[in-house]
Parts: structure tokens; sequence; C-alpha cells
């Protein structure tokens, strides 16, 4: 799956900037916090060590006054020597397991230490040696007062947040623009004028939209003069062979010369049928008034006037469409089934959302790589340049650009067993059936569009 500019622009400013923060993050673990914890540890070690070491050189009956000053200075609570903590287990805490690395370095041995809950709280407890006796000395949890995984989970949170809310913001910037060209490439494509982009922004986009508004300006001139030129050209030649044909027609019918006569006349009206087709290429192409059509009707008016065609009718399938741009794109699709294959040519329609039209021949097909070739001006895969056989080569480009300027997706695919498909998909909101009684009080005539 492609991703879009957007996700990927996201997706490497949240990598990078999320990257940024883990080295921040670790920085301050490694040259702050940690130092400052271990400083701390060391000075817990020392006041640890010197109250049980002062524990063991004091007689019974002054240990449990040293007890309770230690308890209420130092918030460090010191079990009678040999007493246990109740219920200890282990307890991962990144503090504790520094604190048990600073006793262990300082006494010259592991320390255990434990953890357990008394009176609701959490508390750690540790094992140190006193004068060949063991005291377990405690302290509970608020006494440290650092809760890291509390902290860490926060800095993750709000760094997430602030990642992507910022990579978000910094990759529209970028993509907004893009994709105003892309749509305003796409109805260039369409055969559009579509609005100057504005020329804001960064130095490099408002250079872009700068460039794309003059390509696109001198895109509208280039098919002005080609509906100029070809217009023109039609016109002009058309005089002569008016004249051509009136200087035949006042001719004498001579019995040897009747053959020449007729193919100079035959020539005469496929110059003039040339002609016509180009200058049909140069008429305006573009969108045309989308309506309420029935399909269905509109098809059927199309086949009925050639048994080669085979249309099987259906119920009314109305649809939105130009009628005129969808009657000139069939036709000449069914023009070429005809001429390719000798059999019947099959339509159909699927009357789903979108609906989908399809004309199917069993001509010779068209090789894969020559599908897309066959939608250029004049292209033709028969170069015998005999109109009889090989068209002049302008039907498909006629109703490409009518399907591109209307939002038609017009396919060619091979049928299975030989032959050709030519499918039309057709776009925007339509209906079918059910909206038969709205279309009748909205009525189209669907041979030529017209209310």
């Amino acid at each position: 799956m492609r991703l879009s500019l957007f996700t990927r622009a996201l997706l490497t400013l949240v990598v990078t900037f999320g990257l940024f923060a883990c080295v921040a993050f670790a920085a301050v673990v490694q040259f702050a916090l940690i130092p400052v914890a271990d400083r701390s540890t060391q000075d817990l070690t020392a006041l640890m060590l010197l109250a049980t070491d002062t524990l063991a050189h004091l007689d019974p009956g002054h240990q449990a006054a040293f007890r309770a000053s230690i308890d209420r200075d130092h918030g460090l609570r010191l079990l009678v020597p040999g007493q246990v903590p109740q219920d200890l287990t282990d307890y991962y805490f990144p503090y504790l397991e520094r604190l048990k690395l600073a006793l262990g370095e300082r006494v010259g041995t592991p320390v255990a230490a434990g953890s357990n809950f008394e009176g609701g709280e959490r508390w750690f407890w540790v094992r140190l040696p006193a004068q060949g006796a063991v005291v377990w000395v405690g302290f509970p949890r608020e006494r440290v007062g650092s809760r890291p995984f509390e902290g860490l989970a926060l800095v993750v949170f709000v760094s997430l947040i602030l990642l992507v809310l910022s990579a978000a913001l910094l990759a529209r910037r970028v993509t907004i623009p893009l994709e105003r060209f892309s749509q305003a490439a796409e109805q260039v494509a369409r055969g559009f004028s579509p609005t100057p982009l504005p020329e804001t922004g960064p130095r490099e986009l408002a250079n872009l939209a700068r460039q794309f508004n003059e390509t696109s300006r001198q895109v509208r001139e280039l098919l002005a003069n080609r509906t100029l030129l070809l217009a023109g050209i039609s016109h002009d030649l058309r005089t002569p062979l008016t004249r051509l044909r009136l200087a035949l027609e006042m001719l004498p019918r001579d019995p040897a010369q009747l053959d020449l006569l007729e193919r100079m006349e035959g020539d005469l009206e496929e110059m003039n049928g040339l002609i016509g087709e180009a200058a049909e290429l140069g008429k305006s192409l573009g969108r045309g008034e989308p309506r309420w059509v029935d399909l269905g009707k509109l098809l059927g008016d199309l086949c009925e006037a050639n048994p080669r065609l085979r249309w099987q009718p259906v119920s009314a399938c109305f649809h939105q469409v130009d009628p005129l741009a969808l009657r000139r794109i069939v036709g000449n699709l069914l023009e070429n089934a005809l001429r390719y294959s000798q059999g019947e040519v099959e339509v159909r329609l699927a009357c789903a959302q979108p609906p989908e039209i399809q004309v199917l021949d069993r001509g010779p097909g068209i090789p894969e790589q020559e599908r897309e070739a066959v939608f250029r001006p004049f292209y033709r895969l028969e170069q015998s340049r005999n109109r009889a056989t090989g068209g002049s080569g302008l039907g498909l480009a006629v109703s490409r650009q009518l399907a591109l300027a209307n939002g038609i997706d017009l396919r060619l695919e091979p049928r299975p067993g030989g032959g050709l498909i030519a499918r039309l998909r057709l776009a925007g909101q339509g209906a079918w059936g059910h909206l038969a009684a709205h279309a009748a009080s909205n009525p189209v005539d669907a041979i030529d569009g017209t209310a």
C-alpha cells in the first residue's frame, strides 16, 4: 500500500523527533538524575551504617530511645537485633537497587533487601551486619519521594502528543500546497482550466506555483490554438473539396470513365470524412451539464438501428451524467467494435453504484502493450491506412478525452475466449430503480439530452 506524502512526512518527523527525545531523556538521566541518585544513596548508606553501629554499641536500656529518635528525625526504622520484618517480598525499585550496591561496597558483602506493606504504605528493608548481629533497617516509600515510572510515563505521553501535533502541523504546511498542485494538475489533465494557484509561502513552493500557473496558461493557449487551427483547416479544405465535387458532377458520364469517376467521388467522400473527424477533435471536449438520464433507454436507442448489436433491455436505471458526452463515447466504442469484429457486439449495463456499461466484441483484441496507445489521436493498430478497416484513429481519442472531462473511467480489457471488453464506469452520485418517479418528474430525452 502506497503511503500519502502527508503520512510519510508525518512518520519521518515523528521518528526523527522521537529519537531526539529519547537521546535527550537518556542524557538527562545519565548526567543529572543518576549522579543525584548516587549522592542520595551514599548519604543514606552512611546514615544507615552509622545508626546500626551505634545501636549495636548501646546497652538494651537505651536502644529503644535511640530507635525512636532515628525514626522521628530521619525516617528510618531500626528493628531489634535478630528481629525480621514480616511478609517480605522482592520488589524492583531503581533507588533500592542502587542503595543495595552502595551498602554492599561499604560492608564488603552483598546486602539482602525486600519490601512489604505496613499500615497501607510500602516499606523497603535492608539487612545489615552490626557487631556480630543482624539489624534490619527500613524506610517508607514516601521518604525517597521520586516516582521514576510515573515520571517516565508522563514524559513519554506528553512527548508523544507534542511530537505528533508538531509533526502533523509541519507536515500539513508542506503537503497542503502540494495537494493543491495535485488537484490543479488533475483538472488540467481532464481538460479544465484550474483557478491560478496562490503564489505564496516558502520561496520554493511560491516559485513552483508561479511556474505551474504559467504552464497552465500555456496549455490553455495551446488548446485554444489547436481548436482554431483545426477549425480553420477544416473550413479551408472543404472549399476546394466542394469545388472538386462540383467539377466531378459536371463531367460527362462516359461509360469508359465511370469506374474512375466513382473512385474519385469515393476518395472525396473519404477526405471529407477525415476532415470532419479532425474538426470534431478540435471541438470543446470538456465537461457537460450532468442530468438525470435513463441509461437503459439511451443504450437502447443506440442499439436499435443495427441488427449486429445485441442488447438486453433493462428496467429503469437513472443516473446523473452528461447525455451528449455519454452518447458520443458509447457510439465511438460501438463503431470500433462493429468495425473490428464480424459477429454480434454485445452491450451490457450493470445498474449498480456506480453504474457500469460494457461493450463486448469477438474481434482480434488489442495487445496489452497497445491498450493505452490506442487512445492517442491518429494512432491505429491497422497500418494499411484504409479507413474501411483501420478507421481514422480519432474515435478512441475523443472518447478518452470526453471520459476524463466527465469523470468517467474508460478501460479496455481482453475478453475471455477472444475479443475485447470496453468498460465505462460512470462517476458522480446516481440512482436507479426507485428513482424512476423522480426522473419522471424531471425527464431527460435520452437521445439529445434536453429536458
